[in-house]
This record gives C-alpha cells, structure tokens and sequence, in this order.
C-alpha cells in the first residue's frame, strides 16, 4: 500500500509505532464460534500468555440462535478484536501492539485453540513520518 503524499516531503525520519495483525481463520465448528464466553476466554487466554495488559473488555452475541459474536479487549498496548461468522465457519481477527508483545503469537493461539483448518495473517508494521 502506497502512502498518500498530501503535502510538500517534510519527512525526516520514521518511527516505529507497533505491530498490527489481521487474521482470517477458517474452517472452524459453528457452534464455537456463536459461543461468546469461549471465545473471550481463549483472546483472553492468549493475549494473557503474550504479557499483554487487558485493561477492558466488551463483547456481544448477537440476536439469533446461529448468530456469531464480537468482542474486544482494550490493551495497554492498544487492542484485540474479533468478529464470528458461524454460517462460514470463519473468525476475523484485529490485533495491535504497540509494545514488545507479540500479536502474531496470540492470533497463532486462537487458531489452535479453536481447530481452524486454515489461517492467514497479514502482519503491517505501523510507523509514524516525522
């Protein structure tokens, strides 16, 4: 992805903010991924086994017996999110750290922890221009 130049280059140097992973896994029992406190359980559970700091956290199961759920715990380091499609038997993954945690290794946890036959990560490095 290329970088919008809005202004005249003024850069001078860029800075490492953090790590952001999205995942996609798939191939995962519906009936896991419309149950809302197993699925906090295990974000939580690997965000844990990274040193991650869970300062909150927010989930919603939605209206209907096949329904999925999404939730989020905000981090000291930034956040976690995921969203579940039962009907697909998929699970979207959001993770960002701007510390020495690694989120590569919490969505790694997720997709063990819940059977996926598939899973694809996309790791993007966020830095600042300053």
């Amino acid at each position: 992805m290329e970088a919008l130049n809005l202004a005249e280059p003024s850069i001078s140097r860029r800075i490492d903010i953090g790590t952001h992973v999205v995942g996609d896994l798939s191939g995962i029992d519906s009936h896991l991924l419309m149950d809302e406190a197993l699925l906090m359980g295990i974000l939580k559970e690997a965000l844990e086994a990274q040193s991650f700091t869970i300062l909150g956290e927010q989930s919603y199961k939605f209206p209907g017996e096949e329904s999925g759920v999404t939730g989020f715990y905000i981090l000291s380091e930034s956040h976690a999110a995921f969203h579940s499609y039962p009907e697909y038997g998929y699970i979207a993954l959001d993770i960002f750290s701007c510390g020495d945690s690694r989120p590569d290794h919490v969505a790694a946890h997720v997709a063990r922890a819940l059977g996926a036959d598939d899973a694809t990560t996309k790791t993007i490095d966020r830095r600042a221009s300053v």
